[in-house]
Formats: structure tokens, sequence, C-alpha cells
């Protein structure tokens, strides 16, 4: 894991230039009563991911679709730009644009689907699989990969089809970091704009606006991309179709970096990349396609989806503490883009 990353992951104690500067928002914490009731006795709506019907477009799978959501969310990440906001309303907007993926679990899911595409371009892998299935069956195949996740990874070729999906993810995850740097930058730079420095005093109607945020169905083009499987009879012109298909999905990374980036440390056994390469594995037997309930099950790993859910629910908090445009800047930089940096750079350690 690159230095970078991890001294991101450790720089959130608060957000502090000089003692004659004004302060962003330190993160409030706030516990529901297990009851489900205030100290007052009034009754207290839980915080819940907003729940909408997931859509598979025809000629796509359940693998596919839910990497899409990723790319989607990479997409807005990428289209973000400091020099084009020049408001508070342009501000909540970029924000919103953003947040609004953090609003369902499927983005957890969409991460670990998106290395599943990576980890499934390695050739040796899906061959190596493909004779396993031969020999003890399909049936047997599929239940040893949703019980044993870190089987997949013992495979000829299943370390190299990990280390494939750690790099994509890392690459990626540097970039939302540098976005995020950016828009932490931006707080201080802002104080100096007027701008940014009005009070308002609308925090509970943005805040109101950010948990009823709806995510964004994926784009079906992009799904059926991303649900292309290891085709019969595999060749250097097939996987690199596939290839590039990934590639232009999403954008956030280069090849050229993704090829950079150094595993300073070996990726541990029962980690999401475990899911990943078993997934890779399902899709070289044609699982995503007939075998939805597995494939969402290998998908769904308990941390990262905790971990985006802390991310949105950190964003609330931050949000509704804000009274000043700059402060909000902060927000962003910390929450949607820097905790889901760190987010997808934990999936290898």
């Amino acid at each position: 894991m690159t230095a970078n990353l991890d001294a991101w992951a450790t720089d959130r104690k608060g957000f502090q230039k000089s003692p004659s500067t004004k302060l962003a928002p330190k993160k409030r914490k706030t516990t529901l009563p297990s009851s489900g009731k205030s100290s007052k006795g009034q009754k207290v709506k839980p915080n819940l991911p907003v729940q909408t019907g997931f859509f598979i477009p025809p000629g796509a799978n359940t693998l596919g679709t839910h990497a899409a959501l990723y790319a989607a969310y990479a997409s807005d990440v990428g289209a973000l730009s400091i020099n084009t906001i020049q408001s508070g309303p342009a501000l909540t907007l970029a924000t919103e644009r953003v947040a609004r993926h953090l609003n369902s679990d499927r983005l957890a899911l969409g991460i670990v689907a998106y290395g599943a595409a990576w980890a499934a371009t390695n050739d040796q892998f899906v061959t190596e699989v493909r004779k396993l299935d031969a020999q003890i069956g399909r049936e047997a195949l599929i239940t040893k990969l949703r019980t044993e996740i870190a089987f997949a990874r013992t495979l000829r070729g299943g370390e190299q089809a990990a280390q494939t999906a750690a790099r994509a993810l890392t690459a990626d995850a540097k970039s939302i970091q540098n976005q995020s740097s950016g828009f932490k930058q931006a707080a201080y730079d802002w104080q100096k704009l007027r701008w940014a420095m009005a009070s308002t005093m609308d925090a509970k109607v943005r805040n109101n606006a950010l948990r009823k945020l709806t995510p964004p169905a994926p784009v079906t083009e992009t799904a059926l991309a991303l649900s292309a499987l290891p085709e019969a009879t595999l060749g250097p012109q097939t996987t690199q179709a596939r290839t590039i298909a990934i590639s232009d999905s999403v954008r956030l990374a280069s090849q050229a970096a993704r090829d950079g980036v150094v595993l300073s440390e070996p990726i541990r056994a029962w980690s999401p990349i475990d899911r990943m390469v078993s997934l890779a594995a399902l899709s070289a037997l044609g699982g995503p396609i007939d075998r939805k309930e597995d494939t969402e099950a290998l998908m769904r790993d308990p941390r990262l989806v905790s971990c985006v859910n802390s991310s949105r629910l950190n964003m609330q908090m931050c949000n509704a503490a804000t009274k000043q445009p700059y402060e909000r800047s902060y927000c962003l930089a910390e929450h949607p883009l820097g905790e889901i940096a760190i987010c997808m750079a934990k999936t290898v350690r």
C-alpha cells in the first residue's frame, strides 16, 4: 500500500489552518437510543440507506450491473472540478452528485464486482478454474467458491488475478484521494472568498436532501460492457477486448497507473480481494448468468459495506454541523471522497 494512502488514513482528526482562521467542523458523535426513541421520548427514525429497486438491463448480469454502479460513482468523482465551483449552490450540487452514491449498500458490492472484472482477465487462472470444473463438477466447485472465500486464490494464476484486482482498486483509490486532497485544500483557500464565508442557516434542509438522495441507476451500456464473461475459447484478442472495455468503463486511473502500483505487503487472506477472485472464478463458469444469489452473496463483504455506510453517516453529521460553504468543501473531501478511498485501499490489507 502506498505511503500516501496510509498517511491519509490517519489524517482525520479535524481541520485547522492557524489560530487566526476559522475551523471546519469536526465530526460530532451521535448515538440513537436502542429503543428507537430520543431522550425526550420522541420516536427517532433510523438513518438507513435509501432502498431502491435494482434493475438489471436485458443482456447484462448482476455482476456487471453492480460494477456499473461503481463506474457511475467513479464517473461523478472524475467530473468534479474545483475551478467550476464559484457559489454555495454549485458546491451543494457537486456534493450531492457524489454523495448520492453512498445512499445504497450496493456501492460496496459494486467495488467488489469491479475488482472481479479485472481478476477475470487472467487467462491462466480462468483455464485452471475450468480444469477443476471438469474434475469435480460445476455444482461442487460453486459450493466451494461460496463457502471457502480464500480457495480460489490458491489455484494456479489466482495470486496474479488477485494482484490485478488489487492494483486496479489501489490506483482508483489514489485518484479519488487526489480529488479529496484538492477539495480539502479548497476549504482553506476559499476562506478568502466572500461567497464561501457567507453564513447560511440551511443545514437542516441540506441534510434532509442528502438523506433522500436516490443513487443513480446503472448505465445500460456500461452494465453490458462489464457483464462480459471470459470466453469459452480464450485468446489474447478476446481478453484484450474485455480489458479495454473495463478500462473504458472506469477512467479514474490509466493502465500505466495500475501497472505502476507497488503492493508493498502481501494481500491478506479472507480479504475483499479474495471475494473478487472467487467471483472471477464464478465468471469463468458462467455463474453470474444463472447463479444470481451466489454471485451477490460473494459480492457482499461485511467490512466493506460497513465502511461505505460509515462514510455516508459521517458525511451527514459533518454537513449538519456546517454554516459556511468552505466548511462543506471539507465534508466533501473527508467523507464521500476520502473515506471511500480509504475503504478501497483497505481491501488489500
